[in-house]
């Protein structure tokens, strides 16, 4: 025992004047510290201590500061071995069957069931710290201490283990017993006797038989007791609607079989069995994860249908996962906006690196895979459909061929109908209370602050407005909530939002006139597949037909025109810079400081957004934005990409196509540049459609910035005026004195 090392041997070895000798006994002492402590953590942290002791000693008589320092690192070396020695997680009781099945026979009931027994087991081996502190009690070693034979600690694990088990309590004593006269101390005490009983049989006890220490029960290792797992389809019989329900073949020979890492929530199990079934008739492959089905009159043509139910999902050549690892994964990138490399670190570093496994840690492809497979299954589930594709796609082709059939040109299916308190209100007829304010005022920005006046030929047009809210206000009466529909209205629906916002994401679109088809070569390519067939061996002059030379993207006629795209657009080139910093000029609103002396361009005009049409193909145009339409909770609801501009008609357009029916239309439409949207939807004619249904209003920042210069954007487009007016834009709340105060009903930054 560590306990009897006696610590003066320390200075021993620093007899010798010898530097030789010195570390030879240096590395002695090391090896007995390893071998002597490494079963008591305490006593091998006193030992370190004094082994620097040991080093000061070396020092002084060596006067070798540096032999000094490579003796401390060698040491240290060393002393994660004894480390890992003191922190090894002692295995699973080890007795035999026959002693636990009479124990059981012996102190508990005829009628105990498996589930019963196997919790009581595991109650001990999970608590090893209440039965070290148990058995302390249970030893006198001071005068002044008591021994109970069943101590309180012990007691307190008898009246957990009798919660945890209910009405199945009763089955942990015999008829003999007599548990219906027993009072609930006796219970308590009796299973508490028993529970101590069992616990010294699995030896689960820091003192052996003659009372002597041996030292302090440490977490139980379940290792060897995890269960065998098979990885196989989850169904029992071919599922083919043209063939009979027939029982399903093993797919593959035992000696074929795959052996995999399988990770169960955050538990990793190696060397698991991977096994697949065949329908010896229709031939199609059952997998955990998806079906293999032959293609009519194709003999080697497969399709791959991917379970919505799958239970295990595979994301690399030797990983299968469960579907609790794939929603984290999920979960994670959502709630935490955290990327495939992040995840990966995070899941490796708290759990891959706390388990013995000879598997290796989780890569960002892996993490990737799982947030693919998981998201089709879900998306696919929504809908109440099975996605099926061609077998073998990698993972860019699954993404993309998924999208084509569950992504509803960019509806979110999932999100038809959401309703939630954050996205929907009551509807309110009439304001509990208009007050004075300028209705151009501003909730939450303009409370006891002068609104700022409109200027321009409408101003006066504003201040009537700003009279005529006073005026009404004075000769307006207080309204009851229960006043909000009368006996002659019929009930109204909540109120909704919707919020739109244009994100520059820079993805590039194939460069041909009117094409904004993906590239087939997304790094260097400027033509989707079909117009790379039609002119990528052709020089990129847009009315060249020579073809291109070898090593460039022209003939030899259009060198001079390569060669200076590739010195002005070259990544190292300064005008690239100037021309990104540049491009935060092109979109110029009203509200917006505008830096450039030139006046801005009308934002609905059909040429804005567009970039001025070029003698070549030699770059990629890229899309102007990814519009998002998203629910004030942060629901998403639908997006698209606008290939020139988020222009007002580009909009309109796209709120047609996504509420085609009345309806179905949301009540506000909020997005930054409403007020532009709503004159082009007069202008056009479209407004005669949506104005039955919604209202467009900006949101607060560009409502800010913009109300003194637009008298639409002053009176229509206000998302929550100060005065009250509109109703449903606001709520009433009470603050801990019980005074009402107004309160914006949506979230209009969500986007």
């Amino acid at each position: 025992m560590c306990s009897n090392f006696d610590i003066n041997l320390l200075y021993q070895f620093s007899a010798s004047n010898d530097i030789g000798q010195l570390f030879w006994n240096l590395f002695n002492l090391t090896l007995l510290v390893v071998l002597k402590c490494g079963d008591s953590l305490a006593m091998l942290m006193a030992l370190v201590w004094n082994f620097f002791k040991l080093i000061l000693c070396i020092t002084l008589k060596s006067d070798n500061y540096l032999a000094t320092l490579m003796a401390m690192i060698c040491f240290m070396k060393l002393i994660p071995t004894a480390l890992a020695a003191t922190l090894e997680q002692p295995s699973f009781p080890d007795i035999s069957f026959q002693l636990l099945s009479s124990f059981v026979e012996n102190n508990f009931s005829k009628k105990v069931s498996l589930a019963t027994v196997l919790t009581v087991l595991f109650t001990l081996t999970s608590n090893p710290d209440l039965l070290n502190l148990h058995a302390r009690q249970q030893k006198q070693v001071y005068q002044e201490e008591q021994s109970q034979q069943i101590s309180g600690w012990m007691k307190v694990l008898a009246r957990s283990l009798e919660e945890k088990l209910g009405t199945s309590t009763n089955r942990l004593f015999s008829k003999s017993e007599n548990r219906s006269q027993m009072s609930v101390n006796e219970t308590i005490t009796t299973i508490g006797t028993k529970l101590d009983n069992l616990s010294k049989l699995l030896k689960l006890n820091p003192y052996d038989e003659n009372g002597i220490f041996q030292d302090k029960l440490q977490p139980i290792s379940e290792r060897n007791i995890e269960p065998a797992l098979v990885i196989c389809p989850s169904v029992m019989e071919c599922e083919t609607v043209t063939c009979n329900p027939r029982s399903l073949l093993q797919n593959i020979d035992n000696r074929d079989m795959a052996k995999v890492t399988f990770i169960k929530g955050t538990k990793i199990y190696d060397k698991v069995s991977v096994v697949s079934g065949r329908c010896p008739k229709c031939q199609t492959k059952y997998y955990a994860d998806h079906e293999s089905v032959l293609q009519p009159g194709s003999p080697n043509t497969w399709s791959r249908c991917y379970l919505n139910s799958a239970k295990y999902l595979k994301i690399g050549q030797q990983l299968w996962v469960d579907r609790v690892f794939s929603n984290a994964v999920l979960n994670g990138a959502y709630s935490f906006h955290g990327s495939s490399s992040a995840f990966a670190e995070f899941w490796s570093d708290s759990f891959w690196a706390t388990q013995e496994t000879g598997s290796r840690k989780i890569t960002r492809r892996q993490v990737w895979q799982a947030f693919v497979q998981e998201s089709v299954r879900r998306i696919a589930g929504s809908s109440d459909q099975l996605l099926e594709l061609p077998d073998g796609l990698k993972i860019k082709e699954l993404t993309k061929q998924a999208f084509a059939m569950l992504g509803e040109d960019g509806i979110i299916g999932s999100a038809n109908g959401h309703s939630c308190s954050g996205c929907s209100q009551p509807f309110k007829k009439t304001a509990d209370k208009i007050t004075e304010d300028d209705p151009a005022g501003l909730l939450g920005v303009d409370e006891n602050h002068e609104i700022p006046a409109l200027t321009g030929e409408d101003a006066d047009l504003a201040i009537q407005d700003a009279a005529q809210a006073r005026f009404n206000a004075n000769n307006a009466m207080d309204v009851d909530d229960n006043d909000d529909n009368d006996d002659n209205d019929e009930p109204k629906a909540d109120r909704t939002m919707i919020v739109l916002d244009g994100i520059v994401v820079g993805v590039k679109h194939c460069a041909y006139d009117g094409c904004s088809g993906e590239l087939v070569n997304a790094q260097q390519g400027v033509f989707c597949i079909e117009h790379e067939l039609m002119r990528g061996g052709l020089c990129r002059m847009r009315d060249c037909q020579n073809p291109k030379q070898d090593h460039s993207q022209a003939c030899d006629q259009h060198q001079n025109n390569w060669r200076t795209h590739v010195l002005r657009y070259g990544q190292q080139s300064m005008l690239g810079i100037r021309r990104i910093i540049r491009r935060t000029a092109e979109e110029q609103h009203p509200w917006l400081p505008n830096h450039s002396q030139q006046a801005p361009q009308a934002h609905d005009e059909p040429d804005h957004g567009q970039e001025r049409q070029q003698n070549n193909y030699f770059r990629a145009p890229r899309f102007y934005c990814v519009e998002t339409m998203c629910a004030p909770c942060g629901v998403v609801i639908a997006w698209t990409k606008f290939v020139k501009a988020e222009s007002p008609t580009n909009i309109i357009n796209w709120l047609n196509s996504v509420y085609p029916n009345a309806e179905q239309r949301p009540d506000y439409v909020c997005i930054d540049k409403a007020c532009l949207v709503l004159r082009t939807a007069i202008t056009n004619g479209s407004w005669d459609i949506w104005k039955q249904t919604t209202r467009f209003i900006v949101d607060s920042y560009h409502y800010i910035n913009h109300r003194t210069t637009d008298y639409l954007c002053r009176t229509w487009c206000n998302p929550a005026p100060l005065n009250g007016s509109q109703p449903n834009l606001i709520t009433v709340e009470y603050d801990k004195n019980g005074n009402p105060h107004y309160k914006r009903a949506f979230n209009t930054q969500v986007s």
